[in-house]
């Protein structure tokens, strides 16, 4: 029996499981296929298609003569695609919106929670930044000013000279400049 022949479509009316088989065995790969390029989610498409034969099933008495099984399928799969495709959209949406609304409701209200993000984000970028310098670098510039050492402790320390330490300073202070040159603006304009 092919997908469309008048035998298959009176089976399928007439709620026969070897024609439901058939059809799911027939069409399931290529639908799933079509959904999952759709989608560009297997499970997603997983259960659309299962959702599709299950609707098949149900209205199964609506099949009338002539049906085309294929094309059926396939739009329905289209379909219920779409309908997945704006679901997640609005699900995003929600999502989004309850983060701006706990923001809003939460953060902003309370100027010291505000503060104390700004405070971890402002610490972050300094520490990121911090991060990117060369290691020795890294090495002389928070010996001086996370541990307060001056330039000639710092060289005793190392067994360099001090001329390297106040180069390895400047270094540092250029690269930090250029990369958080933002910061200062912010700061700036935080302080104004």
């Amino acid at each position: 029996m092919d997908g469309n022949s008048e035998q298959l479509i009176t089976e399928l009316r007439e709620g026969r499981e070897k024609a439901f088989t058939q059809v799911f065995r027939m069409y399931y790969g290529p639908l799933l296929n079509y959904a999952g390029r759709i989608l560009k989610d297997v499970e997603l498409a997983n259960d659309v298609v299962q959702e599709c034969f299950c609707r098949l099933y149900e209205r199964r008495k609506e099949i009338k003569r002539g049906f085309q099984v294929r094309p059926y399928l396939h739009r329905s799969v289209y379909n219920s695609c779409m309908d997945a495709i704006k679901h997640q959209k609005v699900e995003s949406n929600y999502i989004n919106q309850e983060l701006l609304d706990f923001y809003f409701s939460k953060v902003v209200e309370t100027p010291e929670a505000e503060q104390a993000l700004l405070d971890e984000d402002l610490k972050g970028a300094i520490q990121a930044a911090i991060n990117k310098l060369p290691e020795r670098c890294r090495e002389i510039f928070v010996l001086s000013k996370v541990d307060g050492l001056s330039n000639k402790q710092i060289a005793e320390q190392l067994n360099i000279s001090m001329k390297t330490v106040e180069a390895q300073m400047t270094t540092a202070f250029v690269r930090l400049r250029k990369e958080l040159g933002w910061l200062l603006c912010f700061i700036f304009i935080q302080n104004f």
